[in-house]
């Protein structure tokens, strides 16, 4: 197994790749950091929509965007009962789990929230051909799969699988949450559109990056 590490300072667009055999769990070879929203499994409450609570050492996927806790027996297991998660507090740190993932809430004015979520994304793998090349198109036919947290993915044998981890920046109001382009931060601030507006002429704002889209929304406090 070979991480190969020339783009992997992992910016919220980085692009890595592992190269890995038929049956192994790529999983294991990546950083924590990586795979895991927190730098360690900490100790939290988990607060369900119906009010009830739990705690214990938690972390969430990057990769499944579920939810984990250790168990007694030392095992890294899924929460269950995941579509009933309201939010998750560790730390100081809140989440609260949206369709797009568990957000984490970073900032609020004006009743709207700014906020984040930490994703890997896997891509399609290139094929490994004869003499250690690699090819999209190379035909392999013996197929195997990872499993990790309840996901599966099918990966063909002696492959480079690509994958990008991301910061991605969102804006919540009223409890639903969105991409924070400038369509939606407009919407969000119709009173502030004059100022919004004059921003983003004196600066370059990627919607894409959540440190532009920090600093717009600071500004607008």
């Amino acid at each position: 197994m070979i991480i190969l590490t020339a783009c992997f300072a992992l910016s919220t667009q980085a692009q890595n790749v592992i190269q890995h055999k038929k049956g192994e769990d790529m999983t294991q070879h990546m950083l924590d950091s990586v795979k895991y929203v927190l730098p360690d499994f900490t100790a939290g409450i988990v607060i369900f929509k119906d009010g009830r609570t739990a705690n214990g050492p938690l972390n969430i996927s990057t990769i499944s965007q579920k939810l984990l806790f250790i168990s007694p027996q030392g095992e890294i297991q899924e929460v269950l009962n995941q579509n009933n998660i309201d939010r998750v507090s560790v730390k100081g740190r809140s989440f609260v789990q949206t369709k797009q993932g568990f957000v984490e809430l970073l900032d609020i004015a004006d009743n709207v929230i700014l906020g984040s979520v930490k994703r890997v994304k896997f891509l399609e793998s290139e094929k490994k051909g004869a003499f250690g090349t690699t090819s999209e198109t190379t035909s392999v036919t013996s197929i195997s799969s990872i499993s990790t947290e309840g996901q599966r993915y099918e990966l063909a044998q002696h492959v480079n699988t690509p994958f990008t981890y991301r910061v991605t920046p969102y804006l919540g109001i009223n409890g639903k949450f969105s991409y924070a382009t400038k369509k939606y931060i407009l919407k969000c601030f119709p009173s502030k559109k004059d100022k919004i507006e004059s921003y983003l002429k004196e600066n370059k704002v990627d919607f894409e990056s959540l440190e532009d889209v920090r600093a717009l929304f600071e500004y607008l406090k």
